[in-house]
């Protein structure tokens, strides 16, 4: 009963979730500063927020399409954002998606004045292309653009044609898709194996200084830990990448991760991971992580004797 008792308050008071924050100091200082400064809005009670990407910048407001996933359902839905660019707070909150699989990592193509918008449902088995309305600030179907089961994706027609950067197999590995007229489809391109777990897309390929990069999910240690930067280049009709900085988050409140980072109008935001209740949760996480270590020392002792 003890046992229990003790292990539920654990959990619930050590838990861990996301929330949007954003970056002091524009893109220079993604790629020339060692410590990013972010400002992180308030957790909600009812549901974390992830994969932030920016749909527009206007005088007053930023607004964002979100992994809003919901504590009851755990499940992710895509919604849209209004944050206060004075206050950096949350003005208000629409769901535009919701299916009966799990959504997140809403990326956005802007192409021929028209604004689409491609989340994750890999459990859809499939990658779908939704169309984005500013006037009545909705989502609707277009196509399937990928017949696989493909995480965190980005379109971009940097290197001349259309290419899907993705993921589809492991954290270790870089997938490639390329655009086949035929067959109105990405198809397999070419696979890039990492030495560690940060081939994963955290955010949309960029241009910094006239090369391109894009930030990678560095799971090594815990699935959203950091953010790897890595520079991607094609020499004649293979790609190379190449990792050159390295990013966790330095928020007193929100330094258990640092997962995406997307930039748009000079303005760039990330998603953070942080205990619920602060630094109660990480104290109590410590005290239970030395109270295991303790006990597995004492067990080996009493086996020895």
């Amino acid at each position: 009963m003890i046992g229990n008792w003790y292990r539920k308050t654990i959990n619930k008071y050590t838990g861990r979730v996301w929330t949007v924050g954003f970056v002091r100091g524009g893109m220079q200082s993604v790629m020339e500063s060692d410590n990013l400064q972010i400002d992180a809005l308030p957790l909600l009670k009812d549901r974390m927020l992830a994969d932030p990407f920016i749909l527009d910048v206007n005088g007053k407001d930023i607004l964002l399409l979100v992994e809003d996933m919901s504590y009851a359902t755990n499940r992710g839905a895509i919604s849209l954002l209004h944050i206060n660019k004075s206050t950096m707070q949350l003005v208000s909150r629409k769901v535009l998606l919701e299916l009966p699989t799990h959504m997140s990592f809403p990326a956005i193509l802007r192409k021929d004045g028209r604004i689409y918008v491609y989340p994750e449902s890999r459990q859809s088995g499939h990658l779908d292309m939704y169309e984005y309305h500013p006037d009545t600030e909705s989502l609707t179907f277009v196509q399937t653009i990928c017949d696989a089961e493909v995480w965190d994706s980005y379109i971009t027609e940097a290197f001349g044609e259309p290419y899907l950067f993705t993921a589809s197999h492991d954290d270790y590995i870089l997938d490639i898709y390329k655009w086949d007229k035929e067959k109105d489809r990405f198809i397999p391109y070419q696979q890039i194996l990492s030495e560690k777990a940060n081939s994963r897309l955290g955010g949309a390929v960029f241009e910094y200084k006239g090369a391109h990069y894009y930030p990678a999910q560095d799971s090594t240690k815990v699935y959203g830990g950091a953010l790897d930067i890595k520079r991607i280049d094609k020499v004649g009709n293979k790609f190379y990448v190449e990792t050159v900085k390295h990013h966790k988050s330095m928020n007193s409140r929100f330094q258990v991760g640092l997962h995406t980072l997307n930039e748009y109008k000079g303005v760039i935001v990330v998603d953070v991971k942080g205990f619920i209740y602060g630094k109660l949760g990480a104290v109590l996480l410590w005290l239970d992580e030395n109270r295991k270590k303790l006990k597995r020392k004492l067990k080996r002792k009493s086996c020895i004797q």
